[in-house]
């Protein structure tokens, strides 16, 4: 959960243990219907700091903001509505229905606090010519419901046309909050939502739900989510943890234990894969803190092969010593996640791709990638994506219909150190030999990282993947963001002709 807010203060003696630990996770802590139309516009001139990637296999079309002004009132969220910033939006997730390929949902945090004053969706029937933009019913304060704030949202589209979205409410009434994961559904392509259902009891430990829709069983959708200890205090402990529904979201079977992690370990961010067998794959990182204090990020996998109802002993498929960094001229913890936020996607055969960043100094990192061509059985060793040469963060996969493998990211390779702008910009690659070989393109910037709100961006972007295009949704800050400290924008990625 990304927040305004500095972590609140805790007992000096504690804090002096975790200062470096807390540098690792300064990212974590936690429809009735407005439509808003937005017309097809062209993608800003090249003059206007976007490139439309011309030495790439792919161009970047339509690119455009997804937010705009904020539509909820002054006020709306409560006794604690103060605390959130009109036009400050984060953390962009989207999907496209593999039934009706052109239409595309995206969701985001909108004004951001503690969380937002609720998350929005944006939808587009067109492959992202317009949009309108929509809220979830009951989901906070601000949208008829008694939550002060949201965050964490996810979408993903089943083989049905079904839309699910999830994501944590929260009560700001105690410190650390209490949140609650709830989930709502679509059947119109995003149009209309319903109100909220519960998936987990509401909790001090709950973190970062991601939502996994079944391509092929009708009705069925699978949440992972992690349970810890909000302080952070050592030893470490966190737990991953399960749900699934069969009847369309409108319940969702009682939390079951994917992986608890030993002591001083943090199960974190899990992702279910759905394979081919129909089986279920969860793939997860785990933070360890080693006995002489080193940092260590796993990734791991657990194959359920009763839809969820058991996890056997997760497989360790690559382990990294991982160091926070700073912002050279500020002292900013910047917002390299390492596999504390993966992304991964499977390709039509099958193939299981999962990409990080990796980053080795504030102005040097990579994107590295694996992937599984049988179902998490075998794992490549980690690679990298060639070609990136500076800061790398924020890494999302997708893979289109004939087996394109995509990635989107941020980097600081414009940024010149002693200018107090940290210029940032938005690149994809693609390749269509399973990452054997990659091409490059530019999709958006340069902005300036300071001007976001707490100098960050959240903890994640979005990147899903049609037939032959790819859709991606951003965060962007001034001069770029048109309607306070940060947008999300869209950008339609497609081959070259």
């Amino acid at each position: 959960m990304e927040s305004v807010h500095d972590n609140p203060p805790r007992a000096r003696n504690r804090l002096a243990r975790r200062r470096p630990l807390l540098a690792l996770l300064s990212g974590c802590a936690l429809v009735t219907v407005l439509t808003v139309a937005q017309p097809a516009a062209a993608s800003p001139s090249a003059g206007g700091g976007w490139s439309s990637g011309h030495h790439g296999r792919h161009v970047v079309r339509a690119v455009k903001p997804l937010s705009g002004p904020t539509p909820f009132p002054q006020g709306c969220g409560g006794p604690q509505d103060g605390t959130h910033i009109p036009g400050a939006e984060i953390e962009p997730a989207v999907t496209v229905s593999p039934r009706h390929p052109r239409t595309i949902v995206a969701t985001w945090q909108q004004d951001l606090g503690v969380g937002g004053r609720s998350d929005l969706i944006g939808t587009s029937h067109d492959g992202g010519r317009t949009w309108s933009r929509h809220t979830i019913p009951g989901l906070t304060r601000c949208t008829g419901g008694t939550a002060d704030s949201a965050t964490d949202p996810w979408v993903s589209a089943a083989g049905d046309g079904t839309i699910y979205f999830t994501g944590a409410v929260l009560s700001l009434a105690t410190e650390p909050p209490v949140g609650t994961n709830v989930s709502s559904r679509s059947r119109d392509g995003g149009r209309h939502w319903t109100r909220t259902t519960a998936i987990s009891a509401a909790s001090r430990r709950t973190e970062r739900m991601v939502v996994t829709a079944d391509p092929r069983r009708p009705g069925h959708a699978y949440a992972a989510w992690f349970d810890r200890d909000p302080a952070l205090n050592l030893p470490l402990d966190g737990t991953l943890l399960f749900s699934r529904t069969t009847d369309s979201g409108s319940s969702w079977s009682a939390p079951v234990t994917v992986d608890a992690a030993p002591p001083n370990g943090l199960d974190q961010s899990g992702q279910v894969m759905v394979l081919r067998d129909g089986s279920l794959l969860t793939v997860f990182a785990r933070l360890e803190i080693l006995d002489d204090g080193t940092f260590v990020n796993r990734l791991l996998t657990s194959h359920s092969p009763d839809l969820g109802r058991t996890w056997p002993a997760p497989r360790v498929v690559t382990s990294e010593v991982i160091r926070p960094f700073a912002d050279p001229e500020t002292g900013q913890s910047l917002s390299n996640q390492d596999m504390t936020f993966f992304s991964a996607a499977t390709g039509p055969d099958g193939t299981i791709y999962v990409a990080w960043d990796r980053d080795t100094s504030p102005t040097s990192g990579t994107v590295e990638f694996v992937s599984s061509p049988d179902g998490g059985r075998s794992w490549t060793r980690p690679r990298a994506i060639p070609g990136i040469t500076a800061f790398a963060f924020e890494p999302a996969i997708a893979v289109d219909g004939n087996g394109t493998l995509g990635v989107l990211w941020y980097d600081n390779r414009r940024d010149r150190l002693g200018d107090d702008e940290a210029t940032t910009d938005v690149w994809f690659a693609s390749s269509r030999n399973r990452g054997r070989t990659w091409r490059h393109t530019h999709v958006a910037g340069s902005f300036d990282m300071r001007t976001a709100p707490r100098g960050r961006i959240g903890e994640y972007q979005g990147l899903a993947a049609g037939r032959r295009a790819f859709a991606a949704v951003f965060t962007v800050a001034a001069p770029l963001a048109r309607n306070g400290p940060s947008d999300i924008f869209f950008a339609r990625i497609v081959p070259r002709r």
